[in-house]
């Protein structure tokens, strides 16, 4: 449910900042056009009607998508930054008549609205582009793939388990890792990622296009992590181990495995790459 509320506010903002700013667009194709195109001048002035509900919508549902985020509404990203940005848009609305005094609030307006089309662009590249389709489809993030056993001769090693299906939730990137896991016979037989809030979508198929695999193959959760997708892999790694952990019976179960410090890009390092 959280996963829905934030991608829902998110493009809520986004369809709320888009009609904000066409209403400067259009106030530019008017000039343009001399004032002749009525079609513009009626769009453009019920448009502006509306702005000020529109622009307080834009903030209340900034901070809702901010607050079901998986990062703190306070944090140094280009979410937040949006969000800030718009913040002053309205503060600079309010305090129109006092910058009067120094070149008009317009001015400033303007200048902020370019800034916060800016940030948004970039923001919605950076969590990896449009993936509210994903959800209403159920795939991706949501329904996640099934990765099942290839060989069922297989089996863990060191501990034995209980028949049944079992859900782990670990950190990957980002809090919220969520699998499914089908034990059968001491044997891992299926995994499945339910749910995750991972940042791009990029690095968490690429996690989940090997780690789930290469944990069933091994019958155990202690695998090489997914050169260039680290977070994500070890993530899913630790999700499966809490997950088994419910299943145990005797024996015992590799540690989980602990996230690197450095959350940048790959390096290229091998098995350890980073993300």
């Amino acid at each position: 449910m959280n996963l829905f509320l934030n991608f829902g506010f998110a493009w809520i903002s986004i369809l709320l900042a888009v009609v904000l700013s066409i209403i400067y667009v259009l106030r530019k194709l008017i000039v343009k056009s001399k004032g002749k195109n009525l079609y513009l001048l009626a769009l453009n002035k019920n448009l502006r009607k509306h702005h000020k509900l529109l622009g307080i919508l834009l903030v209340i549902t900034g901070l809702i998508h901010g607050l079901f985020s998986s990062q703190s509404i306070l944090s140094f990203s280009l979410g937040t930054i949006a969000w800030i940005v718009s913040v002053l848009l309205g503060l600079n609305w309010m305090t129109r008549k006092k910058l009067s005094k120094y070149k008009g609030w317009i001015y400033y307006h303007r200048i902020l609205t370019l800034v916060f089309i800016l940030t948004i662009v970039l923001h919605v590249v950076q969590v990896g582009g449009i993936q509210v389709h994903k959800l209403l489809l159920g795939s991706g993030a949501l329904a996640g793939e099934k990765v099942t056993i290839s060989d069922p001769t297989k089996t863990i090693e060191g501990a034995t388990l209980k028949d049944g299906v079992y859900t782990g939730e670990a950190d990957g990137f980002r809090p919220g890792i969520k699998v499914s896991v089908e034990i059968k016979d001491n044997s891992i037989i299926s995994i499945e990622v339910i749910e995750h809030n991972e940042v791009n979508s990029r690095f968490y198929q690429k996690a989940l296009d090997s780690t789930p695999q290469a944990i069933l193959d091994s019958q155990s959760p202690n695998v090489d992590a997914t050169s260039g997708a680290t977070f994500t892999s070890t993530g899913i790694m630790n999700a499966v181990n809490d997950a088994l952990s419910q299943a145990l019976i005797s024996g015992t179960l590799p540690s989980s495995q602990q996230l690197p410090e450095n959350r940048g890009h790959d390096e290229g390092s091998g098995g350890k790459g980073r993300h």
